[in-house]
């Protein structure tokens, strides 16, 4: 017979943890955190590092453990979502240099699909990405829209056209990755070099900090993310970073983990902002290492990929 989910208080959430084998010490306080962060957010996002193949906690297993492991998840979300919007608005202020000196300042010059990729397995895809950006356009320039801006609306008004250093402030950092690959080579080329990377490697870099971003953007778990559609596929630079491998040979981290979102950072963001970056990373590690037991620990290092010299990605040339 199915199973049905069913409403519990927070009295009765308390027992079913305790029910399930979580030792919670302070009722009250627990009682409190799963009002304002949400049962099914907390404990049932957070509770498989902790429970055994029967769905029980562990022997010993605490509320405090938990919450140090959400604690901890919080704190890459804030540093995620905080460094990827440090390299958008990078990003988009080369991108913006590159496109308008090549292509002029007028929507009705640069918009124009010869400006992109002339390859054919793209071209419905830069059909959409010139679409995309006419749209946003039109729908920032109608006041009283959800879409609109006011600088966009005044560079219409003003001068009859919008430059793409404007536009492109109100495109989506998803949107921003799209456009890059499907530049010119030659354009592209020429931005990656601000990073000192290929131009198809800095595609993937980007695309692996929007999906975390993404992640990060909407109160996802980030610890142990997996993403699905990005992945940074480098053999240089996990042998520099002294990424493990499986037995087949293939790195077992640093594609689609947290470990990636850290490599990409470190080749997107200035060296300044990358070190401070790291800094705070290697603080809130060692305050879950401080938190939970070594058995613990070491399972949630596994889930992030951070692996390697990882600690040591500050100073380290890639």
């Amino acid at each position: 017979m199915e199973k049905k989910k069913i409403y519990l208080t927070y009295d009765q959430q308390i027992e079913k943890l305790k029910s399930d084998g979580l030792i919670v010490c302070d009722e009250k306080r627990a009682k409190r955190r799963l009002k304002w962060e949400g049962y099914f957010n907390f404990a049932v996002g957070y509770n498989r590092l902790f429970k055994d193949e029967n769905r029980r906690y562990e022997a010993g297993t605490t509320f405090e453990d938990v919450e140090a492991l959400f604690d901890f998840d919080k704190k890459l979300r804030g540093l995620v979502y905080e460094y990827a919007q440090n390299i958008e608005l990078n990003l988009k202020a080369l991108i913006s240099d590159e496109f308008s000196k090549n292509y002029g300042v007028r929507e009705q010059e640069y918009l124009s699909e010869k400006n992109f990729t002339d390859e054919p397995e793209n071209s419905a895809k830069v059909r959409w990405i010139v679409g995309t950006c006419r749209a946003t356009l039109q729908d920032a320039c109608r006041d009283g829209s959800g879409s609109y801006r006011d600088y966009i609306a005044y560079y219409r008004k003003r001068y009859g056209h919008v430059p793409f250093w404007a536009l492109i402030r109100a495109l989506s950092f998803g949107n921003l990755s799209k456009f890059l690959c499907l530049m010119k080579k030659e354009d592209g080329r020429r931005i990656a070099k601000e990073y000192g990377v290929s131009y198809s490697f800095l595609c993937d870099l980007v695309e692996v900090v929007v999906g975390f971003r993404n992640l990060a953007a909407h109160g996802e778990r980030v610890y142990c993310a997996r993403l699905s559609t990005a992945a940074i596929e480098d053999a240089a630079t996990a042998r520099k970073v002294g990424l493990p491998k499986l037995e087949s040979g293939e790195t077992a981290c640093g594609k689609r983990d947290f470990m990636a979102f850290l490599i990409a950072a470190k080749y997107l963001l200035p060296h300044k902002e990358f070190k401070e970056c790291l800094e705070r990373l290697k603080k809130e590690v060692d305050v879950l290492e401080a938190g939970l037991n070594a058995g613990a620990f070491a399972k949630v290092m596994r889930a992030t990929g951070l692996a390697g010299k990882w600690r040591e990605l500050g100073e380290l040339f890639l």
